[in-house]
C-alpha cells in the first residue's frame, strides 16, 4: 500500500463524511461530439483558471491548455518517452487495520519506452512485524496509441480480497482518518507477470502468477479520530499456493462511446495449484449524451466463478462501485450480477439557481438506480443463495438515488466528488445511506488507453 500525492484530493470527501469509494458518469454538453461528454468540462476549467487566478492567468493560452488537457486525457501514457534514464525516489507510508502503520521507502530508474522501468519498493508493517515490499519491471515496444508492454513482478504485498475492486488507497485514507475501511485483505508472495497488446480501440492481456496468498488478521483498531472501526475483522483467504493463469480483452464500439470487456482466470492443480478454479467476468458501459443536456451512463456487469469457493476469486457486492446503498463489500458469492444506469446534468446548478460561487466550483446533479445480486456459496459464512448461471428472484436488490458532483480536474481530469444519496427499494433492506466520496467514471470496465 502506497500514500501517493494523487489520491490526496480524496481528503476533502473524507472530512465530509464518506463512507466508501463512488464511481459514476462523465457529464458532458458544448463543445462535445455528439456522442461524448466529457469535453464541457475541459471547456469550463479553461475558463475558470482565468476567472480564480485573475491577471496571472494567460489567457491568450486558454485554448492551449484546454487543448493539453484534452490530449493528456485521450493519451494518458504520453509521460512515459520523455527524458532518457530518469532517476526518482520517495518515501512511502500506509495504514490499514491488518498491518497497522506501514513505513518504507520506493524507487524508479529508467523509461518503460525506453531501456525499461524498475520500480522497488521496501516496507516495513508494524502490526504484524512484517517486510514487505518488491520490484516491478515494465517494458513498452511500438507508439503510445499502439503499444505492446510487458510487466514483471516479484515481492510480498497486501491486497484487496475483491479482485475486481483492487485500489486499496483510499481504503487506507479511510481506516487511518475514521476507521471507516470496509475492505477485506490478504498477503500475497511471489512472482506474476503479463504481456499485453493495447490500441486506442482494443486491448488484450495474458498473464501467469505464482503466488502464496495467505489469511491476514486485525492488528491495529484505532484511528486518528479515536473512533470505533466500522469493521474489526478481516474475511480471511484461503491458504495455499496459486499458480493461476489469465486472459482478458477490451474494446471500444467504432463510433459509438460504448466499452466491452471480458476476462477469465484459471487455477488448477495439474500445474500443481492448491486451487481448482475457473473464473470469468464480462462487463459492458456507454457514455452517451441526449441532446447535450443530459448523460446517460448505463453500465452492465456478470460473473461466474466453478470449482473451489475460495474467498480471494468469489465476487462482491456492495459500495459505490456496484450497489451504493451496501456499505461496502458486504455480500459474496460465487456467481454476481448488476446493472447500473446514471443520468447526469452538466450545467452548473448554482449558476442556474444564480448564486454565487467560484468559477473552479461547478456543481452538477445526478441520479441513479441499480439492481445487483450475487448467489452461490457465502464467502461470510451465510447459508448459500440460490441460482447457478443467474440468481433466484429473492437474492435481488434495488436502489435509486441521487447526487450532486463537482469535478476539479485535480489529481485526475477523469475524477471527481460525489455527494450521493441511496434508497432501497423493496422489503429487507439497509436503510437509506449517503455517502461522499471520490472517484472515476465508468467504473466496471477499464478505459481503453489507460
Amino acid at each position: 500500500m502506497t500514500l501517493r500525492p494523487a489520491i490526496a484530493a480524496a481528503l476533502l470527501a473524507l472530512i465530509a463524511g464518506g463512507s466508501h469509494a463512488a464511481a459514476g458518469a462523465a457529464p458532458g454538453a458544448e463543445p462535445a461530439p455528439p456522442d461524448s461528454a466529457l469535453d464541457h468540462f475541459l471547456g469550463s476549467m479553461s475558463d475558470s483558471t482565468a476567472a480564480f487566478f485573475g491577471p496571472t492567468a494567460a489567457h491568450t493560452d486558454t485554448a492551449g491548455l484546454d487543448s493539453a488537457l484534452t490530449y493528456g486525457l485521450a493519451h494518458p501514457r504520453a509521460g512515459d518517452r520523455r527524458g532518457r534514464f530518469p532517476f526518482s525516489y520517495r518515501p512511502d507510508l500506509g495504514f490499514s487495520r491488518v498491518d497497522g502503520p506501514v513505513y518504507g521507502a520506493g524507487a524508479s530508474i529508467g523509461r518503460a519506452f525506453a531501456l525499461g522501468k524498475l520500480d522497488g519498493l521496501v516496507q516495513w508493517a508494524s502490526g504484524p512485524n512484517d517486510v514487505l515490499g518488491g520490484a516491478t519491471f515494465r517494458k513498452s515496444i511500438g507508439t503510445l496509441d499502439a503499444a505492446w508492454s510487458l510487466e514483471l513482478y516479484g515481492g510480498r504485498r497486501t491486497d484487496g480480497i475483491d479482485r475486481d475492486s483492487d485500489d486499496i488507497q483510499l481504503a487506507m485514507l479511510r481506516a487511518f482518518f475514521s476507521g471507516t475501511d470496509y475492505k477485506h485483505y490478504l498477503r500475497r508472495d511471489g512472482f506474476e507477470g503479463s504481456i499485453a497488446r493495447e490500441t486506442e480501440r482494443w486491448r488484450a492481456r495474458a498473464g501467469y502468477r505464482d503466488m502464496l496468498e495467505r489469511p491476514l488478521a486485525t492488528t491495529a483498531t484505532w484511528n486518528l479520530v479515536n473512533a470505533e472501526p466500522v469493521v474489526k475483522g478481516n474475511l480471511p483467504a484461503a491458504r495455499g499456493r496459486n499458480r493461476e493463469f489469465s486472459v482478458e480483452a477490451g474494446i471500444r464500439a467504432p463510433g459509438v462511446p460504448v466499452w466491452a470487456e471480458a476476462g477469465y482466470a484459471s487455477s488448477s492443480g495439474a500445474v500443481s495449484s492448491d486451487f481448482e478454479y475457473r473464473r470469468m467476468r464480462a462487463a459492458l458501459a456507454a457514455d452517451f449524451a441526449a441532446g447535450r443536456r443530459i448523460a446517460i451512463v448505463p453500465q452492465f456487469a456478470y460473473g461466474r466463478l466453478t470449482g473451489d469457493p475460495v474467498n480471494q476469486a468469489s465476487f462482491y457486492l456492495g459500495g459505490s462501485n456496484s450497489s451504493r446503498g451496501l456499505l461496502g463489500a458486504t455480500r459474496g458469492g460465487t456467481g454476481m450480477a448488476l446493472a447500473r444506469l446514471d443520468v447526469i446534468a452538466p450545467d452548473d446548478v448554482l449558476a442556474l439557481a444564480h448564486l454565487p460561487h467560484p468559477a473552479w466550483l461547478p456543481i452538477q446533479i445526478g441520479a441513479f438506480v441499480s439492481a445487483g445480486a450475487v448467489w452461490g456459496a457465502d464467502p461470510y459464512g451465510g447459508p448459500k443463495r440460490g441460482g447457478l448461471d443467474w440468481p433466484d428472484e429473492e437474492h435481488w436488490v434495488s436502489e435509486a438515488g441521487g447526487a450532486l458532483l463537482w469535478r476539479p480536474g485535480l489529481p485526475d481530469p477523469a475524477g471527481f466528488f460525489r455527494f450521493s444519496y441511496a434508497w432501497p427499494l423493496g422489503p429487507a433492506r439497509e436503510s437509506a445511506r449517503f455517502t461522499a466520496t471520490y472517484s472515476r467514471a465508468l467504473a466496471l470496465v477499464k478505459r481503453i488507453g489507460e
